[in-house]
């Protein structure tokens, strides 16, 4: 079923009401983020499964858009159906990527998708409880700054963000265009979804130089770290480590998740693990189901 078919009522509710209803497959982060999206239907929408999608030389493909991690398979898992998901998916899109959620295990399995780590924490609970699970440099260095009166905005425009993000980051993912930046600054800026909110926070020197950025998005059920990037001086100073600890007291005591979104990138992954945060898998399943010779296409 194409977009413009969907219930977007019923299409958002069952993502709100799911546990593995993340903030991905809102209709309005799919709209916004994704250059075309369909999705798989079950019954009256009991289970859904966004595409997003793309055309190429005539052919649709499945793709994975900018700043999204884990959509697949919500509402309903019955192992009856995954056969049945995996036919309509190559009939209508025969070559792509799609992203399976954490709790597509099984489908996940069966399609042979890979996984991949992403780590999240708890806010459920205060922050000196939280704190007492961080390496201790996380605390150390985040005293040393707050005393030399480094500071922490809530009050940063998102546009400055996404740019300093863009500056730092952006020639290491060349796949990601200026458009797509533009497009999620208006996904922030536009939405009227209590789904769908943002957060954009900074750090500042004693001087009051941006030094380092942090973009949140928040759903019913977790918190996004979807944007941070720090410069030269940021990263000299280890700035992140107070932009993290101020931003997770922030939300702390809260019935939601910190969601970290995880990464297969080493430091980064060895960054995050300093919080002692949980592990959860979401997975990617890469398939060509085109005809010869444009099967042999990796």
């Amino acid at each position: 079923m194409s977009s413009d078919e969907i219930d977007k009522i019923k299409w958002n509710c069952i993502v709100n009401n799911s546990t593995n209803g993340l903030i991905y497959a809102q209709s309005s982060f799919l709209n916004q983020l994704s250059d075309n999206w369909a999705a798989i239907i079950i019954g009256d929408y009991e289970a859904i499964l966004p595409i997003p999608y793309r055309k190429k030389w005539g052919i649709r493909y499945a793709y994975t858009p900018p700043f999204m991690q884990q959509q697949g398979l919500i509402g309903i898992s019955e192992e009856t159906l995954y056969e049945t998901i995996r036919k309509k998916i190559q009939k209508k899109f025969q070559y792509g990527s799609i992203l399976l959620n954490k709790d597509n295990t099984l489908l996940a399995n069966q399609l042979g998708a890979m996984p991949r780590t992403n780590f999240y924490l708890s806010l459920q609970q205060p922050f000196s409880d939280l704190e007492k699970n961080f390496k201790r440099e996380i605390s150390k260095t985040s005293e040393k700054l707050l005393n030399s009166k480094w500071g922490y905005n809530k009050k940063i425009p998102v546009k400055d963000c996404v740019y300093l993000y863009q500056k730092i980051q952006g020639y290491k993912m060349p796949h990601i265009k200026p458009n797509d930046y533009e497009q999620l600054i208006q996904l922030c800026n536009q939405s009227t979804n209590n789904h769908l909110q943002y957060f954009a926070r900074s750090l500042h020197n004693p001087d009051g130089d941006l030094c380092a950025v942090l973009l949140l998005l928040k759903d019913n059920k977790r918190i996004y770290n979807i944007i941070n990037a720090s410069t030269l001086e940021g990263r000299k100073e280890n700035a992140n480590y107070l932009l993290y600890y101020e931003c997770l007291k922030e939300f702390s005591e809260q019935q939601l998740l910190f969601d970290f979104e995880g990464s297969s990138i080493p430091g980064i992954a060895q960054f995050y693990s300093k919080f002692n945060p949980l592990k959860e898998s979401y997975f990617i399943w890469h398939y060509n189901h085109l005809p010869f010779p444009l099967s042999l296409i990796p």
